[in-house]
C-alpha cells in the first residue's frame, strides 16, 4: 500500500469521524454518537495495521487521546443502550429508567462542555498521526491478516462464552473494517469471506448485548419473571448457534480455490 493511499483513506475516515461527533454536538442525534465511535474504531484498526508495518511509530499509542474522547461518548452510549433493553423487555421500573435518562443528559452535557478541547486534541493528534503514515508492504498486510486469524481461531476454541470470546469478536472486526484498504494487498494470497465474518461477529455482539440484559435487569426488583425467561431463551439460542458458526473456523473464514472456482466468489471483499 502506497504512502499516499494510506494517508488518502486515513483522512477520510477521520473526517467521517470529525462530521459525525460535529452533528452529534449539534443535534443530540445517538446514531451520529454511535458513528462518530464506529469511525473511532475503524481509525484504530487501520493504525494497529500500520503499526504492525512500523513498529516504531506505534501510532496507536500516539492515538489514545481520541480513544479517551471515545470513552466519554460510551458514557452516554451505556445509559442509552440501557434504555433500549428496558424498552425491548418491556421493563416497568421507572426508577432505573429514570436514572438511565439523568445518566444520559448528564454525560450529553459533560460531553459538550468538553467540545472546544476535543476539538483541539482531535485536530493536534490528526497532525501528529498524518506526519508518521508511510507505505506499507503488501507482504506486512498479509502476515498482518494471517497472524490475527490464527489468533481469532485460538482465542474461540478456548472461549467459554467470557470476555475472551468478546475479544475475538474485537479482532474479527479489525479485521473487517481494513477490508477496504487491504484488499488489493489480499489479493490471490488470503481470500476472506467478509460474510461469515461478519455473521459471526454479529452473533456475538447479539449474544454480549443479552448478556448485558441478563446483568441488569437480574438485579432489578419487581422484574416479571417473564423477562428473565425470555433472556434466558435467548441466551441458549445464541450460544448453540455461535457454537455451529465458529465449528472449522478457518476453513469458513478463509475461502480456498476450490470454493471460489465453484461460484463462490462474491463474498470475498464486499
Amino acid at each position: 500500500m502506497k504512502k499516499k493511499t494510506g494517508k488518502a483513506y486515513f483522512n477520510e475516515l477521520w473526517d467521517h469521524m470529525v462530521a459525525y461527533l460535529d452533528s452529534f454536538l449539534k443535534g443530540g442525534d445517538q446514531e451520529k454518537l454511535h458513528q462518530f465511535r464506529l469511525q473511532v474504531k475503524k481509525l484504530r484498526a487501520l493504525l494497529l495495521l500500520f503499526d504492525n508495518a512500523q513498529p516504531k511509530n506505534k501510532l496507536s499509542k500516539d492515538f489514545k487521546p481520541v480513544k479517551m474522547i471515545f470513552k466519554q461518548g460510551g458514557i452516554i452510549r451505556e445509559a442509552y443502550i440501557h434504555l433500549q433493553l428496558s424498552a425491548n423487555y418491556g421493563l416497568k421500573n421507572e426508577e432505573f429508567i429514570l436514572s438511565q435518562v439523568n445518566a444520559m443528559e448528564q454525560g450529553i452535557n459533560g460531553f459538550k462542555a468538553n467540545t472546544k478541547k476535543n476539538l483541539k486534541t482531535i485536530k493536534t493528534v490528526h497532525g501528529q498521526l498524518e506526519n508518521k503514515l508511510g507505505a506499507i508492504d503488501d507482504d506486512s498486510i498479509s502476515e498482518f491478516y494471517k497472524t490475527l486469524l490464527e489468533q481469532i481461531a485460538a482465542g474461540l476454541v478456548a472461549a467459554q462464552f467470557d470476555d475472551r470470546l468478546h475479544t475475538c469478536r474485537t479482532q474479527i472486526k479489525t479485521l473487517l473494517y481494513n477490508r477496504k484498504i487491504a484488499a488489493r494487498a489480499l489479493d490471490g494470497k488470503i481470500n476472506i469471506d467478509n460474510q461469515y465474518l461478519d455473521k459471526l461477529q454479529g452473533r456475538i455482539g447479539d449474544w454480549h448485548d443479552n448478556t448485558l440484559a441478563m446483568e441488569l435487569f437480574s438485579v432489578q426488583e419487581d422484574v416479571d419473571k417473564a423477562i428473565i425467561a425470555r433472556i434466558k431463551k435467548e441466551d441458549t439460542r445464541l450460544k448453540k448457534s455461535i457454537n455451529t458458526l465458529v465449528h472449522d473456523f478457518w476453513k469458513k473464514a478463509v475461502l480456498t480455490e476450490d470454493v471460489l472456482n465453484n461460484g463462490h466468489a462474491a463474498n470475498v471483499w464486499v
